[in-house]
């Protein structure tokens, strides 16, 4: 474990290739969209720059850091949307396989995969943790591979090793206040955010202060529900008063930006089903993942909830509604995610 604090406000980057300010985090923009992955590994490695391939629809963002563990490496991942947000006429959606960068078309005429790497590597070697090697992928083959690769660290990373009676401590995360005010997720050892950010990555990063935008809730283990109650109606500005970690039908966590699925309540059937962003066709309830969301994104609403992959695996999923045995419905990708172990 890194034992220091890095403050993400002074994140030196000073390049000529593009306009890079904290200002421009939440900056609305229309334009080409590239699917990303990204991926951040402990690695002895030097100070380096390695591009694969021509800015295009594609571009995996490796980036390997010398002197650090993988718990540090995991957590240091979230610096990359912070930095790369930070870039006029960019904006990067989403978490490790399933990132969406959106480039002005005025941007896209001048942007670089060479600006890009500057830009990462600058960032991070701010930081002062290690030597950094940045590779960037823009070749769709070499993507294709890179990207199964990055899949399963990420799930190794993701396994639940804590019991949330383990632990006195949760963490939150207001990332996405940039456009939902309002919105406050929480995260615990069992319950990961619905963007995919497990309880170590989250504590590792408020520990080292990497972004502004995780926090720790304290005394869980003695006053349960009412620390992340009291926590949740103060950043929220009292819009949102008590939450069920657990639950879809009462008091369910509100669904911030990112979710990688969203589990909804069949009246017909008193049951479940969970859909997969990618899925495009209807649900059984008549609407599609992006229908919903619309719907949800930002609120509250008993019936709906936004999750992780991960917290399928968990052994509190859907505790209060009775978990696996109340789920009627999965999209296809969701099935092929599950039907190993439920």
């Amino acid at each position: 474990m890194l034992q220091r604090f890095i403050d993400p406000a002074k994140i030196d980057v000073d390049v000529d290739c593009v306009e890079f300010d904290l200002a421009y985090i939440g900056e609305k923009v229309e334009g080409k969209k590239i699917r990303a992955f990204e991926l951040v590994e402990a690695n002895e490695t030097e100070d380096d720059v390695k591009i694969v391939g021509e800015l295009g629809d594609v571009l995996g963002i490796n980036i390997k850091i010398s002197g650090i563990d993988d718990l540090t490496a995991s957590a240091l991942e979230s610096l990359i949307p912070e930095v790369m947000n930070r870039i006029r006429g960019l904006r990067y959606d989403f978490r490790k396989e399933n990132v969406i960068i959106t480039v002005s078309y005025e941007l896209l005429n001048d942007l670089t995969l060479d600006c890009i790497a500057e830009v990462l590597q600058k960032a991070f070697r701010s930081l002062k943790i290690g030597k950094v090697k940045v590779v960037l992928i823009a070749d769709k083959d070499t993507f294709d591979k890179e990207i199964k690769r990055a899949y399963k660290i990420h799930k190794a990373r993701e396994e639940i090793r804590v019991r949330e009676e383990e632990v006195s401590e949760y963490y939150g995360c207001i990332s996405c206040q940039t456009s939902l005010p309002n919105h406050v997720c929480i995260i615990s050892p069992e319950r990961p955010s619905p963007c995919g950010t497990s309880w170590s990555e989250a504590k590792t990063a408020n520990e080292l202060g990497i972004v502004n935008y995780y926090f720790k809730i304290e005394n869980v283990k003695k006053s349960g529900y009412e620390a992340i109650n009291r926590k949740v109606k103060e950043l929220s500005e009292g819009k949102i008063k008590r939450i069920n970690l657990h639950s879809v039908l009462t008091y369910p966590p509100p669904t911030g930006l990112y979710s990688e699925l969203i589990v909804f309540y069949i009246p017909e059937k008193d049951g479940f089903g969970i859909v997969d962003r990618q899925y495009k066709f209807k649900t059984p309830i008549g609407l599609s993942f992006d229908e919903i969301e619309r719907i949800i994104v930002g609120k509250q609403i008993e019936g709906f909830v936004g999750i992780s992959y991960s917290y399928l695996k968990s052994p509190k999923f859907l505790k209060e509604e009775g978990g696996w045995k109340r789920v009627v419905w999965v999209s296809p990708k969701v099935y092929d995610y599950i039907k190993d172990f439920v």
